[in-house]
């Protein structure tokens, strides 16, 4: 056979393929690939969906290259090397899938529910966040952001009693309606998931969700806090699919 190092390329990447997705599913490695592509499927196997499209060309381009050769020395059709490369990162992205903890580990900034808003907005004007973990008494109370600031001095410009330096982090968490709008996530969790997880919010209306990531999924101190990811975050889970 001609120039058929491209073919061999194919089906070496081709059954590292059928491979990873047999493990993935739990399956043998010899189960037939659209078997696996639909087990996969049924499982909602969010890495494998992602790429479910070119996976199953890759089915297709195999059926053809294996059942329809021209000659016993001769195929069809020979893979490009582009059609090679793309395979070579699909294979590597359904392999090693990133993690939370490969994109979004960073040091967070949380408030203990007795100290003053004061504290809060020179933090907010420091780093421009507008959402923070509150902690009272060792627990995680909720998320104070700037819908409770605001809220708060509302309703305070109403009565004439603003002092912010007075003011505590607790009296004002309770005005605000993105307190519990968070959720505990492992830093192992795929960057699959939280795509999910955010388009169901997003659905809902709640365009301010936040994930706090926690190495074993528990939050008891501040310091188990090990990176937020906010909407604002999606074009990076995009970008690394």
């Amino acid at each position: 056979m001609e120039n058929n190092d491209n073919y061999k390329s194919f089906n070496y990447i081709f059954n590292a393929i059928q491979e990873t997705i047999a493990q993935r599913v739990g399956k043998s490695e010899i189960t037939n690939f659209g078997k696996l592509l639909e087990i996969a499927r049924n499982k909602n196997d969010k890495v494998i969906l992602a790429y479910y499209d070119k996976l199953d060309f890759y089915r297709e381009l195999r059926n053809l290259l294996t059942h329809k050769s021209i000659s016993k020395d001769e195929v069809v059709a020979l893979p490009s090397d582009t059609l090679l490369k793309q395979m070579e990162e699909v294979a590597q992205k359904i392999r090693y899938p990133k993690k939370v903890r490969d994109l979004f580990t960073k040091t967070v900034v949380s408030f203990n529910y007795y100290e003053s808003l004061k504290e809060v907005l020179i933090e907010v004007n420091k780093c421009g966040y507008s959402q923070f973990p509150v902690f009272k008494d060792g627990k995680i109370e909720g998320i104070i952001s700037e819908n409770g600031i605001t809220n708060f001095l509302a309703k305070s410009i109403e009565e004439d009693i603003i002092s912010i330096s007075e003011t505590k982090i607790g009296n004002i968490i309770g005005m605000d309606e993105m307190k519990n709008s968070f959720q505990i996530i492992k830093e192992s969790k795929s960057i699959f998931d939280i795509e999910t997880i955010f388009s169901k919010e997003i659905r809902k209306g709640n365009s301010n969700f936040l994930l706090l990531i926690a190495k074993n999924g528990e939050i008891k101190s501040p310091k188990d806090i090990k990176g937020i990811i906010t909407p604002w975050d999606l074009p990076v889970l995009i970008e690394n699919k």
